[in-house]
């Protein structure tokens, strides 16, 4: 497999047990600082840290982990933004091979931003169209050093805003719809939101005719139809700001009212299908943040009202689904907790993990992520911990927490989020237990697993179920040997094997008479996974590759009747049928 460079160790990085809730992959170590992190869909993680010192690189799972030193020069920043199938890797950086003062937007090896924006440019990354077309904000010499938004090359906002433009993108969804806020001279003095088609490229103001005059909108989230979640202020709505569903306010008819002595104030985080989250305050709450969850066309929850009690204070955090994640502190709980809440159930899922009752400042709980099934992300501190911050994921089904730091290395350090993805996949970092280096991990749900298809061996005639397959599983990360199973072909050369969930850099596939064969490439497995093969008959000793000792095998055993290697076509004689299979192949090796 791959050589690695001086970065990382040679440890054995699997670690696999009979009833433990996550398989965690150490993918990376030695490093004095983490930066940000990228997890795919699919399972290939990405992310910064700094491993040569005064440095922070990207460094991901492929045949060259740090790809940014040899771009960006010394004194390199780079951060992970993006990630496209076809594309690939989007990412911002900065570095003396830019320019001094300069930081760019690349995909892979290609720099977006240095021909688009000139001299003096800072660019940021934000996303992909569904083809791949890369979205990117900045500013630079060549668009007047105003902020514009640009899809490839093109700028979306400069005929828009007209000058003194500053404009930001809030969310991109599969649509190709970009969701996002500016200010500009066009506007007058006012910040409004837009939605636009990247296919056509129209723009729709959302927030101009609902906010009146002296708006100021900020936009944040576009759902799987393109509806618009975002909060503004101005003149139609008494200058107070509040949460908008498209041109719907949701927050007014909820906290209303608003004067000098009692403002509302109303923020929208997140929208998941028609359900909305978002934080306000009122009159109607005692001036005191509350989270929210608002289903457009149904109603609006308080969450955090009846759970914290007085003295309240909550910051919502996801919403997947009808699941949200929110944190809170209030005279209920008296601690800082975390909270999962379905429809008319809400849990304090840190306070279930650690215990202590409303004991003033014995946990701190926070929530990273929820999932529709009412599973979330979390990181917290207690005594069990040893006051030390611990990633962990919740099961809504069996209402309890494991914790993923002490599944994985099992002492008192601190852990930092990097990213999780649907599949309930997280990436993140360890202190070393010395607590002078960050170790970086990626854990699968240990879930059944399994590897399955059909495999065809050309000229074997004999009972599929004869033949053995192993599967082997190679570690990304020192390219040993991980995981190996075996199982038996079924009727019709069908197999299906159990394996072990995460991800793998190359399978091997092994069977009695027939050469090794490579599947190469970096692959996750979790759940079922369809992978048809063709193997190669007429390896007699099991040497790999077929040749004059093969021959010579089959001519020994020439005539008689058995099951013995020499019966390569398994119909219980060796004849010329077998002398032929070996001619056939001779020469070739295989994986």
């Amino acid at each position: 497999m791959r050589a690695w460079s001086g970065v990382f160790g040679v440890l054995s990085l699997v670690v696999i047990a009979y009833g433990q809730a996550f398989i965690h992959q150490k993918i990376g170590e030695n490093y004095t600082q983490i930066g940000l992190g990228l997890l795919t869909e699919s399972g290939l993680p990405f992310w910064s840290a700094e491993a040569i010192a005064g440095n922070i690189d990207i460094f991901r799972i492929t045949g060259n982990n740090n790809f940014t030193a040899s771009r960006l020069g010394n004194n390199r920043v780079a951060d992970p933004i993006a990630y496209h199938p076809i594309a690939g890797l989007m990412w911002e950086g900065s570095g003396t091979a830019l320019g001094i003062g300069n930081t760019d937007v690349f995909v892979e090896a290609t720099n977006l931003s240095q021909s688009v924006l000139g001299s003096g440019r800072v660019a940021f990354g934000f996303g992909f169209t569904s083809s791949g077309q890369p979205v990117w904000y900045g500013s630079g010499s060549a668009n007047g050093n105003q902020l514009d938004i640009f899809i490839g090359s093109t700028n979306l906002t400069a005929s828009v805003l007209g000058s003194g433009r500053d404009a930001v993108p809030a969310s991109l969804n599969t649509n190709d719809f970009l969701l996002w806020d500016g200010a500009g001279t066009t506007l007058g003095v006012n910040r409004d939101v837009f939605r636009t088609n990247l296919a056509t490229q129209a723009h729709t103001n959302l927030s101009q005719s609902v906010l009146g005059n002296n708006r100021y909108a900020i936009a944040v989230r576009l759902n799987a139809t393109n509806d618009a979640v975002w909060y503004g202020s101005g003149s139609a709505n008494g200058d107070y700001n509040d949460v908008f569903f498209n041109t719907t306010n949701i927050s007014f008819p909820q906290i209303g009212g608003g004067n000098i002595t009692n403002p509302r104030d109303a923020v929208a985080f997140d929208v998941s299908g028609n359900n909305v989250l978002w934080q306000g305050r009122s009159a109607a709450t005692g001036q005191l943040f509350d989270t929210f969850a608002t289903t457009i066309s149904g109603g609006t929850q308080n969450l955090s009202q009846p759970v914290l009690g007085s003295g309240r204070d909550s910051l919502p955090i996801d919403i997947e689904g009808a699941s949200v994640l929110w944190a809170g502190i209030g005279a209920n709980t008296n601690n800082f907790d975390v909270f999962v809440s379905r429809p008319s159930v809400t849990r304090n899922i840190s306070q279930q993990q650690f215990g202590g009752g409303t004991t003033v400042g014995i946990r701190e709980g926070y929530g990273l992520g929820v999932f529709a099934n009412g599973n979330a992300f979390w990181s917290g501190k207690h005594s069990s911990t040893g006051n030390r911050l611990h990633l962990f994921h919740y099961r809504w089904d069996t209402n309890s927490s494991t914790n993923l730091v002490q599944e994985a290395v099992n002492r008192p350090v601190d852990a930092i989020y990097l990213a999780h993805n649907s599949a309930e996949q997280v990436l993140w970092a360890v202190q070393s237990a010395d607590g002078t280096r960050y170790e970086v991990y990626l854990s699968t749900p240990n879930v059944p697993t399994r590897l399955q298809g059909t495999v065809n061996i050309p000229g074997f005639v004999g009972n599929p179920s004869q033949i053995v397959l192993t599967i082997q599983q190679f570690d990304p990360y020192t390219g040993a040997v991980a995981a190996t199973h075996t199982g038996n072909l079924g009727s019709g050369y069908s197999y299906s094997i159990a394996v072990t969930p995460g991800l793998y850099d190359g399978l091997r596939i092994t069977a009695p008479r027939c050469l090794a064969r490579a599947v190469p490439g970096l692959r996750r497995l979790l759940g079922t996974t369809t992978l048809d093969l063709n193997l190669v008959l007429g390896d007699v000793n099991g040497d790999n590759v077929i040749n004059d000792a093969d021959l010579l095998e089959v001519l020994f055993a020439f005539g008689q009747s058995t099951a013995a290697p020499a019966d390569l076509n398994g119909d219980g004689v060796v004849n010329d049928a077998d002398l032929l299979i070996v001619l056939f192949g001779f020469g070739q090796q295989g994986d």
